[in-house]
């Protein structure tokens, strides 16, 4: 409850200016979202694919994808953030679409609902 009231203090003050977000640079937009308590770089890149409709985030740190990955790719391991960074830098400038299909083939490996049908 403590972050939300201070996003929407932020809002109100001015220092959490969503209404700027579109003219901002993707690595300005996150930084900006990440600089409020309570958003980290996850959330902020999530919100930039989803809510902003941003073409090439790919949330690195992302366990589901990293998972995903790993079935697709037949990796003996889960690659780790810094790794999986470096795997979809050949997605680029689309990343923000392999997110999303990886999203949804883990969803359908592990037989798990998407979020509106949870």
């Amino acid at each position: 409850m403590a972050h939300l009231r201070g996003l929407a203090e932020a809002c109100l003050a001015g220092t959490l200016q969503l209404e700027a977000l579109s003219g901002m640079a993707d690595a300005v937009a996150i930084a900006h979202l990440s600089a409020q308590r309570g958003l980290g770089p996850w959330t902020a890149q999530v919100h930039l694919i989803f809510a902003e409709d941003r073409a090439d985030i790919f949330p690195y740190a992302d366990v589901a994808l990293a998972a995903a990955a790993q079935h697709l790719k037949g990796l003996p391991a889960r690659p780790g953030p810094k790794a999986l960074l470096a795997l979809s830098a050949a997605w680029s400038p689309w990343r923000s679409l392999a997110a999303r299909l990886l999203w949804h083939h883990w969803r359908h490996v592990t037989g798990r609902p998407a979020g509106e049908e949870a």
